[in-house]
């Protein structure tokens, strides 16, 4: 029979497992009441939207769905985030195996000379996005959200993609170079899939901001048709300040996708935030 373990080592890890609790409650509390507020029924003896529900129904849902012109939003968002997101998959990939595993000359200093990128603030960068966009005729297009996000979002994703690139055996790389794989076929047929974890990491970090980008739509887009969800959101706000439940239910549709997203991927999304975590 096994020895049985003193109080002091079940001790510290009760405390880690009561501090975990408390983290994970601060975090999930807020979605809660969100969804309780937003599928609640309605209690005129109590309308404070957060109160304990007496019971559930999708009225709210669905009342803000066709009174808000969700759909209409929800369609630009996903038109607007699949380009964003696939792309930049594909430049992120590029950029990291050529910073990562290719011997270049000035590789290093460019690579420095990009996470600057990191450092200098969205907001510096619009006025002058705004003017030359405008230039070319694509305010208030969803290109004026597309094209923009591709230099805003490469430098963390480059610096992300490095990294794994960094961490995969070089051996791999010279060796298909020595069977007479150009770098292209290199990069598609040996490399590139030994990364599936970082890029759906990096996919689920580019689509939540992505599909939570308000900044650049409130500057680039003045037409109804072409809003975005955090954009027709807050009109949507705007127009029912007062029914802080149908807002509630506004905010759960809009959350939904990046929910559904991150189910669908979770486990390889943990495996990429990971990977190297631990070396043997």
């Amino acid at each position: 029979m096994g020895r049985i373990k003193p109080a002091a080592w079940y001790l510290p890890r009760l405390v880690t497992w009561l501090v975990l609790m408390f983290f994970v409650f601060v975090a999930v509390m807020p979605l809660l009441w969100m969804w309780f507020a937003a599928l609640r029924t309605a209690d005129p003896a109590n309308p404070d939207p957060f109160a304990m529900p007496k019971g559930f129904t999708f009225d709210n849902i669905i009342k803000a769905w066709s009174s808000g012109k969700m759909s209409i939003y929800m369609v630009n968002s996903i038109l607007v985030a699949i380009p964003r997101v696939f792309i930049v998959l594909i430049l992120a990939s590029l950029a990291g195996f050529a910073f990562g595993k290719l011997r270049w000359k000035y590789r290093d200093l460019i690579f420095t000379a990009v996470l600057v990128g990191m450092m200098i603030p969205i907001q510096a960068m619009l006025i002058p996005v705004y003017y030359n966009l405008n230039r070319f005729g694509l305010v208030n297009t969803r290109f004026a959200l597309i094209l923009p996000y591709f230099g805003m979002a490469m430098p963390f994703s480059c610096f992300m993609m490095r990294a794994f690139y960094r961490d995969l055996p070089g051996e791999l790389a010279d060796s298909a170079s020595m069977d007479g794989c150009g770098k292209f076929r290199t990069w598609f047929h040996i490399m590139a899939p030994l990364t599936k974890p970082a890029l759906i990491s990096l996919l689920i970090f580019e689509f939540m901001w992505s599909w939570n980008d308000y900044l650049l739509p409130v500057i680039m887009i003045y037409s109804d048709r072409l809003r975005t969800m955090p954009l027709g959101l807050n009109y949507f706000r705007g127009e029912h300040t007062s029914d802080q439940t149908l807002i509630a239910a506004g905010v759960t549709i809009c959350t939904l996708p990046i929910i559904v997203v991150y189910m669908i991927f979770q486990r390889s999304f943990i495996a990429g935030i990971t990977a190297g975590a631990v070396k043997g």
